[in-house]
């Protein structure tokens, strides 16, 4: 098996300088499978002798649609435009890639490319969606000194997968894209406030009337516009470096049913979006401070998100 496993090795190597571009698939055995598969793919701006940025992509949990050389082809646009070596480890035969074996594997093929190829191990990205998604977080939120970055599409998580291991963002990037029609109360609000709150340098993008798929329109503008993000963006402060207090802006209640005036002594805010319960969007006005959510609904809970200092927050309010 070692005899196979490095000629097939060198097959690869061979191959990948001869063709500048190319997809790759392959297996071996691991553990108790023994094909435990991967796909691969190289980008046109591939140089052997240059250092290139590894993507690591998580499939999401549907036998019938998903695995390793599938969720590879669904990203090769994204790939090759941001000249990424992509990998993708497939999740076995019941699908999950967050499985002990899987987990396992990934970290051991992760291993194996930097080998292969040559790879800038600083520069090591992970990126999931659906089941995947949520992977890029328990697993990935266990390994931040893997990654450089962490880009979850419409992760199916919930609060309790993620809060015991949290507090492994500080200091790390993270890009969330979101539908709002893809249960964003329980899958991405949480999500965001959670990082928010432990220090991550988290940024999002929550797509209008978007539900559970990866085939969002301009879906590779907006992952290269992820990717950019938690690639360029300087998240950890140095010792020397002076931290800034955000304070809090306070939505104080009016005499007007649904109506808040926001108190802020630090910036502008501006409101982006006001979502009921169920993601669906609620009109609103805002003029000087006084936000008016425009709904005949009492007693519910909507989720208000605004910027401030050029960075996306999240409010739940308790309309009355």
């Amino acid at each position: 098996m070692k005899i196979l496993n490095s000629f097939c090795l060198i097959i690869f190597i061979c191959f990948t300088n001869l063709y500048s571009q190319q997809l790759i698939e392959g297996e071996f055995e691991f553990q108790t499978d023994p094909a435990k598969k991967y796909a691969i793919y190289i980008p046109s701006g591939y140089d052997v002798n240059n250092e290139h940025e590894l993507m690591v992509g998580l499939h999401p949990f549907n036998t019938s649609r998903w695995d390793a050389i599938s969720w590879r082809d669904t990203l090769v646009q994204f790939a090759e435009t941001n000249n990424l070596i992509l990998l993708c480890p497939d999740g076995g035969p019941d699908g999950r890639i967050d499985d002990p074996i899987d987990t396992a594997f990934t970290t051991a093929i992760i291993d194996s490319m930097e080998l292969w190829y040559n790879i800038d191990t600083d520069r090591k990205y992970l990126m999931g969606f659906s089941w995947g998604g949520k992977t890029t977080y328990t697993y990935g939120l266990r390994r931040t000194k893997e990654f450089a970055g962490f880009l979850p599409i419409g992760a199916a998580i919930n609060e309790s997968e993620f809060s015991e291991i949290i507090e492994s963002s500080s200091n790390e990037n993270f890009y969330l894209v979101h539908g709002s029609n893809d249960s964003p109360n329980l899958r991405y609000y949480p999500a965001l406030e959670a990082l928010q709150e432990s220090g991550a340098c988290v940024e999002s993008v929550l797509m209008n009337g978007i539900g559970h798929t990866i085939d969002f329109p301009n879906r590779n503008e907006i992952l290269t516009e992820a990717f950019q993000f938690i690639s360029q963006n300087n998240c950890s402060l140095s010792n020397t470096q002076e931290i800034e207090i955000i304070e809090t802006p306070i939505f104080i209640p009016t005499n007007i049913n649904n109506q808040f005036v926001i108190k802020s002594d630090d910036a502008k805010i501006k409101i982006k979006n006001v979502l009921n319960i169920d993601g669906t969007k609620c009109g609103f006005t805002f003029e000087e401070n006084y936000l008016t959510i425009n709904t005949t609904y009492i007693h519910q809970i909507v989720i208000v998100s605004y910027t401030m200092h050029g960075k996306l927050y999240t409010k739940k309010l308790s309309l009355f």
